[in-house]
């Protein structure tokens, strides 16, 4: 079963990622800190890192950047309320130095079966979910 670290400080969009990513093993982080800790924990065995781009201290791309400095393939989703061109210098500077590895952007609120497609788009993992819901 793959692995996905959701890091999301919202409470009720955090239920709405549980619910959609069921299938998964899930580790969920509500502080880009507890995100960091929790990737130490599970000694850097994570499948996939979903992020929400703006959080109190650090933002979701800084937390991709750090996870990716040990796993240098890791695929990222970062979530945000703001389309990129709204974004922080520092928010677009970090997604640029992300590059070209596998990394997607998803604008909220957006519905479970995109994040779902987003997933299978990124990682080419089979898309399990579409034999349930067909």
């Amino acid at each position: 079963m793959k692995t996905i670290l959701v890091l999301e400080d919202e409470p009720s969009l955090m239920k709405l990622l549980r619910h959609t990513l069921r299938d998964y093993r899930l580790i969920e982080a509500t502080t880009a800190e507890e995100a960091l800790l929790l990737f130490i924990d599970h000694d850097y065995l994570v499948d996939l890192l979903v992020a929400d781009l703006t959080l109190p201290t650090k933002s979701g791309a800084q937390v991709a950047l750090h996870l990716r400095s040990k796993v240098p393939d890791l695929p990222v989703i970062l979530t945000s309320g703001y389309p990129v061109s709204g974004w922080s210098e520092l928010d677009s500077a970090d997604l640029r130095r992300l590059g070209d590895k596998p990394v997607a952007v998803l604008q909220k609120p957006f519905p479970g079966h995109q994040l779902l497609d987003v997933i299978c788009d990124l990682t080419g993992w089979s898309p399990e979910w579409k034999a349930r819901i067909a």
